[in-house]
């Protein structure tokens, strides 16, 4: 039985009286990447906005992690600890990328940062991803492609068990693009999971075993690697 990692269930989100998710359902299991392509981007910023915080539902559920996080009869404060990365940078520009992964991760209580034991740290990190990526470079000296993977690795070290990425295909190459998808499988292999959003039919191939397209619905395709699926869910989005 495979663990499922997110649920939203007939979930209905309004702001200032518009709707922007109708009756939404979308479920996510571990080590599974699901595909989504966007009809607008109204939906899509909704979506992105209840998956990383709890905002007060219309109606429906939200699960994440095997536990109810909202609710419309109430919603929990927290932020989920779901990684979304996409064309505007998460990370602070002015530190390097072991600060930026381990000193400012909630919990770091050292005093004294000891910049060469947290570079030794990230090595094997970048290593089984075959990156080499300057450890005391600072990450806004880094190419697009090289951020993306960055706040990548951030997620994989720090637990998160979805990351979302948003319309990253449109930011790099498509020889970036190709290495991005083989370290995406990679990740998938170890039971992470992905929301892959692009509005690219031909990129959604490259990564997802199935596409649905259905007029103002998102389109939904699911992806195992190895392990082909047969069936996607779909919401209304306004």
């Amino acid at each position: 039985m495979r663990n499922e990692v997110l649920r939203m269930e007939r979930v209905t989100y309004k702001e200032d009286e518009v709707v922007k998710l109708e009756d939404f359902n979308l479920q996510i299991f571990q080590g599974e990447i699901m595909g989504f392509m966007p009809v607008n981007s109204h939906g899509k910023t909704a979506l992105l906005k209840l998956l990383e915080r709890n905002l007060p539902l219309y109606d429906g559920y939200i699960y994440y992690g095997g536990e109810k996080v909202n609710t419309w009869k109430e919603n929990y404060k927290a932020a989920n600890r779901i990684s979304i990365i996409q064309e505007k940078s998460s990370l602070a520009g002015n530190l390097n990328i072991a600060d930026n992964i381990f000193v400012l991760r909630p919990g770091f209580r050292q005093w004294v940062i000891r910049t060469k034991i947290l570079n030794r740290q990230m090595e094997p990190f970048l290593e089984d991803i075959g990156m080499d990526i300057p450890l005391n470079k600072d990450v806004e000296k880094l190419s697009t492609f090289e951020r993306i993977i960055v706040e990548l690795l951030r997620a994989v070290i720090m637990g998160y068990h979805l990351i979302v990425l948003d319309e990253v295909g449109a930011l790099v190459s498509d020889d970036e693009l190709k290495k991005l998808h083989g370290i995406i499988r990679r990740y998938v292999k170890k039971g992470f999971s992905f929301l892959y959003i692009c509005s690219h039919l031909e990129e959604i191939s490259s990564i997802c075993d199935k596409r649905r397209c259905s007029g103002r619905e998102w389109n939904v395709c699911k992806c195992n690697p190895g392990v082909p699926e047969d069936s996607g869910k779909r919401g209304a989005v306004q």
